[in-house]
């Protein structure tokens, strides 16, 4: 398909990660949660999920492994770009503790001195676990503003260059998605909004732009709506291209289903609810990660990015609106979910 143009980023990796690489990682984040008594049953979910999807370990072999130490760690994984995801997952984990503990924090914070690591990211870590709720947002939204145009909808006209201000034009091709003919990705898009009963991206929304780009993520990769889906939704871009924007994008996501620490577009306290109403974040004890399943959807979505054939996020998604969602996933060589979070068979190919 001539109009689909995209890329695998240039930071992209594929999982499982090479033996030595993987074996060292996992004895660093071993030691990384073994703090307090040990990790969470929530962390070692998530932990033996990574080990199946992204790592290529059996945990049962790594009874007699010893935990590295951050400086044992630094000897063994030299390499900056395996540095990265190390720390990447740790900080993943250290979200997924409930409720938060100052001694996991502590540790990251070692790892991340003994690989020389300081990223933003370790700021806006420090502020979940020292500041109000309301400051560390604030702080939060002063990082991720940098990124919005990175996130928003490529291709979309912006009269100011602000990303948040799009002609007509943008809407009325949005309103066209649901004359679009079945099986298209504008008709697919407008059933995600049906099916999950949310409101189409219209002018009187917070960055209209940021939203069709993040929600035609969630269509072209299949996942849906929901605390996990969310999730997974940034770990599949994080592994599509492990940029700075992908990987602020997938902590916003674990910032707000993980930790509730924020409402989309606001600085509010979230508290999202999962089916029939029950809340799944509850008092800082339980994220969405917690939910049955969501450790190993979120794992299989970063194995599922680094499997694609291009990169679903960099396309105008306005232009090719009309085609095929099967032909679309098809060209892009994306994987289909080990189990689908809705009836879609009939849109995932059968071959590529």
């Amino acid at each position: 398909m001539k109009n689909i143009q995209s890329s695998v980023g240039s930071k992209n990796v594929c999982f499982p990660l090479p033996g030595p690489i993987s074996e060292a990682m996992m004895r660093g984040l071993i030691g990384l949660i073994d703090v307090d008594g040990g990790p969470t049953p929530e962390q070692s979910r998530l932990l033996n999920a990574l080990a199946n999807h992204v790592l290529g370990i059996d945990m049962g072999s790594m009874i007699k492994s010893p935990a590295l130490s951050p400086l044992e760690l630094a000897v063994h994984l030299p390499d900056a770009n395996y540095q990265r995801i190390f720390m990447q997952i740790a900080i993943v984990l250290d979200l997924c503790r409930h409720p938060k503990n100052e001694m996991q924090f502590r540790r990251v914070e070692k790892y991340a001195a003994a690989l020389k690591f300081n990223g933003v990211e370790l700021t806006i870590l420090r502020d979940f676990a020292h500041l109000s709720a309301t400051d560390a947002s604030s702080d939060f939204f002063r990082f991720y503003g940098q990124y919005t145009s990175d996130l928003s909808e490529h291709n979309a006209k912006f009269p100011s260059g602000d990303p948040r201000e799009l002609d007509d034009q943008f809407f009325d091709r949005i309103a066209e998605f649901a004359h679009m003919p079945y099986g298209s990705l504008g008709w697919a898009f407008t059933n995600f909004y049906t099916r999950c009963k949310l409101v189409a991206p219209g002018r009187d929304s917070p960055n209209p732009s940021y939203y069709v780009s993040h929600d035609m993520g969630h269509v072209i990769s299949g996942y849906e709506a929901t605390g996990p889906g969310e999730l997974a939704l940034g770990a599949i871009k994080l592994g599509l291209d492990g940029s700075d924007a992908n990987w602020m994008a997938s902590l916003a996501n674990l910032l707000i289903h993980e930790v509730g620490l924020f409402t989309h577009g606001t600085n509010t306290q979230f508290i999202p609810y999962g089916s029939g109403g029950d809340p799944y974040y509850k008092a800082g004890v339980r994220g969405a990660m917690d939910m049955p399943g969501a450790a190993d959807l979120f794992a299989e979505a970063l194995q599922r990015g680094t499997a694609c054939g291009g990169d679903f996020t960099k396309l105008d998604h306005l232009a090719i609106a009309h085609m095929p969602l099967i032909e679309i996933r098809r060209e892009l060589k994306i994987p289909p979910l080990s189990k689908s979070m809705y009836d879609d068979k009939e849109f995932w190919p059968s071959s590529y």
